[in-house]
């Protein structure tokens, strides 16, 4: 392993932990930044370096994450026969000291590491290739850029009983745009204090980040916001157009039904339209190809 050990995190508190996250940019922070997460957003990452956002209050969740660690991480040994060891360290990349990692497990005899995952029935289908979650994929390249591994496993169990594991090899392409992505970000963004675009991400957050209006307040929107909102206007369209389509689609659908509830497609219930006690048909979509 190539990583240099900053701090040992074996009784370390979970403050602690917190402030540690503060000085660079971890795992669970690359897709963020690469505007790939589905969950967390450039202006939320940013924010969190420099302690702008509230302390994140333990939870049911992450506690469950924390308890089922070391099962998912047996769990993954038996299927495997790899055996694997806790590092209890933060760690840092040699030459960029900003790329942090805080790895769950390493494996004996290999240079290689294990993510471990707990997740939700509901997120079954984010496991149904070959592949983990993009996400993923790049907190995992990001664990190898920072520790020198050859590739890293991903143990995930979804609804308490599903197991299944993934293997993603090392792509240094990706690692060395990681590696660009994530300087420019705490060099640009973070240590010079400027805050990244906000995303789609962070809208209850501007709900809470400006909940009142100055009455007859104004704003004088610069020439450089045009192309922003030129991307407003034609994401407008677009949604018309896809709405104009969608009720075209349904219709065509619905004629074709007539008076029966449900219809099939090649065995599978696909749409319903159900006469509710109010006398009203409502339209749904069982299940369709994305």
């Amino acid at each position: 392993m190539q990583a240099v050990r900053l701090a040992s995190t074996k009784d370390m508190s979970h403050g602690e932990w917190l402030l540690w996250r503060q000085k660079g940019i971890g795992g669970s922070d690359a897709a963020a930044i690469c505007r790939m997460s589905r969950y967390k957003s450039p202006m939320g990452v940013y924010l969190d370096k420099l302690g702008e956002l509230p302390p994140i209050e333990d939870n049911p969740k992450m506690k469950a994450g924390r308890m089922l660690e070391p099962i998912i991480a047996d769990w993954f040994s038996e299927e495997t026969g790899y055996k694997v060891q806790r590092r209890n360290a933060i760690l840092s990349h040699p030459k960029h000291s900003f790329m942090l990692a805080n790895i769950d497990r390493w494996l004996s005899g290999q240079n290689a590491g294990l993510e471990c995952k707990n997740t939700a029935e509901y997120c079954k289908e984010d496991w149904s290739g070959t592949q983990a979650p993009t996400e993923y994929i790049l907190q995992c390249n990001h664990y190898m850029a920072v520790t020198g591994a050859d590739r890293w496993y991903i143990a995930v169990l979804i609804g308490g009983w599903d197991f299944q594991w993934r293997v993603i090899e090392r792509d240094d392409d990706l690692i060395r745009n990681l590696i660009t992505v994530e300087k420019e970000f705490w060099h640009d963004h973070v240590l010079a204090k400027v805050p990244p675009a906000y995303s789609h991400q962070d809208t209850e957050f501007l709900k809470t980040q400006f909940p009142t209006s100055t009455p007859n307040a104004a704003f004088q929107l610069g020439e450089d916001t045009y192309p922003i909102m030129q991307d407003l206007f034609r994401a407008r369209a677009d949604e018309e157009d896809a709405k104009r389509r969608k009720n075209s689609a349904a219709n065509q659908i619905k004629g074709l039904m007539g008076e029966n509830e449900l219809a099939f497609f090649q065995g599978d219930l696909k749409f319903t339209w159900k006469t509710n006690k109010k006398g009203i048909r409502t339209f749904n979509v069982i299940g369709g190809d994305e």
